[in-house]
């Protein structure tokens, strides 16, 4: 999603002196801030609680409420915090980056989530925190040299049981492991042999034994597992190919990003497939 902000930032007026010095330094890296005194023109004559809700509510990617004991105490801020938890709720998304100058808590923030401490922070410091923050944008392909250590695709292969009968053929599964810190958008995987007959080294298999809905959205650290069959009646493909050729999964997501499992020899399904049951 295009947003028209980087980030939103939220604050009491007590605390102006130390949010505008962070807003100046953010502008001059390039971050697109919401900070009403770069908006001055474009606020004039809007209604502000329609304008601000939208604003906290869909046109930016984080909001930063600096919270106080100020912050607590006005209309304005609580009318912004409440739009921002409105986003939160709906998106099931991080979003709210709270920054606190005090141990002031607000109702709809939880204490668990995560916080910077601005009391021995310079606001130079703290722009820097949130350039970093920023520039982690889970619409940005990682680099292909990053890629083995931002996604785990495990391919296996087991015997088809069914409660407790062995049952002809075998079973691939491939768990997809999101290893970064951002979200990501999986495909559905795709088979690819080593070495195929003629210009085909693709394998599609028709029968999938989990319904997933591809594309899939995986947090960090979160897995699905797909289990596909190996029909008995393909055996005759399998001894078609050499038996050092070896077949592995690919997952790619919606920003390109490809990811290659472990490999498993040919030889291997044949030896599941003609195993006595």
């Amino acid at each position: 999603m295009e947003f028209e902000y980087d980030v939103a930032l939220s604050f009491a007026g007590e605390d102006r002196e130390y949010v505008d010095k962070v807003a100046s330094r953010l502008k001059s890296y390039g971050v697109k801030v919401f900070y009403d005194k770069f908006e001055t023109i474009d606020l004039w004559g809007k209604d502000l609680a329609i304008h601000f809700d939208f604003i906290y509510r869909k046109k930016a990617k984080y909001c930063i409420p600096f919270i106080s004991k100020h912050y607590k105490d006005k209309v304005w801020t609580n009318h912004e915090i409440r739009s921002a938890i409105s986003r939160a709720i709906e998106s099931n998304e991080e979003y709210i980056l709270p920054a606190k100058f005090d141990d002031t808590e607000l109702p709809g923030i939880r204490p668990t989530i995560g916080f910077v401490d601005l009391r021995n922070l310079a606001p130079e410091a703290f722009a820097e925190i949130i350039l970093e923050k920023t520039s982690k944008d889970p619409n940005k392909p990682i680099t292909q040299t990053e890629q083995e250590d931002f996604a785990l695709i495990y391919l296996g292969l087991n015997y088809y049981v069914n409660g407790d009968r062995f049952m002809p053929g075998g079973i691939f599964t491939v768990n997809i492991t999101n290893k970064n810190k951002e979200y990501r958008y999986f495909y559905e995987p795709a088979f690819i042999l080593s070495e195929g007959i003629g210009n085909a080294n693709g394998v599609y298999f028709r029968d999938k034994l989990t319904v997933v809905n591809f594309p899939i959205k995986l947090e960090y650290g979160e897995v699905t597992s797909v289990l596909y069959f190996i029909q008995p009646n393909s055996l005759a493909f399998w001894e078609k190919l050499e038996k050092n050729v070896t077949i592995r999964a690919v997952v790619n997501t919606t920003l390109g990003e490809t990811f290659e499992s472990n490999s498993i020899l040919v030889s291997k399904i044949i030896e599941i497939i003609n195993a006595e049951r």
